[in-house]
């Protein structure tokens, strides 16, 4: 009989043994344990890493406002481009910039030096050093900020050694500065493209133009319809004078002299008079082979010409713009504050990344004992 008391006194030892034991070892476990390990890491194990800093803005030239207000907001013409800003951060953060600064610089040994430690270097043992893993480790050691207000954009590079950040800060801050002149060069070159196309095109409808004129007074036999219809009103006019002038002498022949000989050759040149005034009429303004169509036509081919000659002259003056324009640089990336060579590490931050470590631990125990506490409870 007691032997069989016994045990059920001794089973509920062990529990509440193994109850201490394990709120013993839950926050050993989840929260201790891993601040240890970081923070031996932090103390022992993790490299220097040294940060160098510059900033640069990127500005874009335009001609001189006219007003005093214009001036004062273009400073002399010389502006801030956000767009051009964006592109050049794009390209410092490329794959490309990472290449071409590959090629240059040794930054594979740069990232893998004898002093990096084991997590913090490229390749890790798990990485095989792929380029598309180099430029995973190369984004983390790239950072690229960039203040709306001011339009400055902040470069910060790291490495194990203070001349390694500062040579890669420099070399990325020259890649995108080429990288705008190789906009400039394509901007010009389409704009002087265009400019020259153009001025070809209105080259080729004055030609046509001119053309034009020229066979219209081959065909018509004339050089200006419009000189000879000021010949032919003038001709009129005069015939319309004699015809007047013969009206009157025969009038008057009729009323002093009626029997005068001289009234048949009145009235005969009368006759020819009307006859060669209305056939100059005719010529003017008649329904066949009159000269009132052609300078209708032919007016139309001056204004053609015209409108080729001003369209000619402003695809000049285009050119001439594009060509002053492909003289001066118009996106550049200007430095206000160089590149440093640090002489202190700035990361790794020990004491930030444990108390983070710390905190997400003990958010973890907390919700593992809030999970055990019900299971127990609903077990019990």
């Amino acid at each position: 009989m007691a032997p069989s008391s016994f045990v059920p006194a001794s089973r509920s030892k062990n529990r509440r043994i193994f109850a201490k034991l394990w709120q013993i070892r839950l926050p050993l476990a989840v929260i201790v344990l891993p601040v240890l390990l970081v923070s031996i890491y932090y103390a022992l194990i993790a490299a220097p890493i040294y940060v160098s800093q510059s900033s640069f803005v990127v500005r874009v030239s335009a001609p001189p406002s006219s007003s005093s207000f214009g001036n004062l907001l273009q400073n002399s013409g010389i502006t801030r481009s956000q767009d051009d800003t964006f592109s050049a951060q794009e390209y410092i953060r490329s794959r490309d910039a990472l290449q071409r600064m590959s090629d240059d610089l040794p930054i594979r040994t740069y990232f893998d030096r004898p002093e990096a430690d084991v997590l913090a270097r490229f390749p890790a043992p798990w990485q095989t050093g792929l380029f598309e893993e180099l430029y995973r480790y190369f984004s983390q050691r790239v950072q690229v900020i960039h203040n709306d207000t001011t339009g400055i954009t902040v470069l910060k590079t790291s490495a194990f050694r203070p001349e390694d950040a500062y040579e890669m800060n420099q070399k990325l801050i020259e890649l995108g500065s080429e990288r705008l002149s190789k906009m400039n060069e394509r901007a010009r070159g389409d704009a002087i493209r265009f400019a020259a196309t153009e001025v070809e095109n209105a080259e080729r409808r004055m030609i046509d133009a001119q053309k034009a004129i020229t066979l219209f007074r081959n065909k018509e036999l004339m050089i200006d319809p419009g000189q000879n219809s000021v010949s032919l009103v003038e001709l009129m006019s005069r015939l319309s004078a004699e015809l007047a002038a013969s009206r009157a002498s025969l009038a008057e022949t009729r009323e002093t002299a009626p029997d005068s000989s001289s009234i048949p050759f009145i009235t005969s040149r009368i006759s020819a008079l009307e006859e060669q005034l209305k056939l100059e009429q005719q010529k003017v303004a008649g329904t066949d082979g009159s000269i009132a169509p052609r300078i209708a036509d032919y007016e139309g081919l001056i204004l053609q010409r015209e409108f080729s000659n001003k369209a000619l002259l402003s695809a000049l003056d285009s050119l001439k713009t594009a060509r002053a324009d492909a003289r001066r640089q118009q996106l550049y990336l200007e430095v206000v504050v160089p590149a440093n060579r640090p002489d202190k590490a700035e990361l790794p931050t020990a004491i930030r990344n444990i108390t983070i470590v710390l905190l997400v631990t003990s958010i973890g125990y907390l919700l593992a004992w809030l999970l055990l506490t019900a299971i127990r409870d609903h077990s019990n």
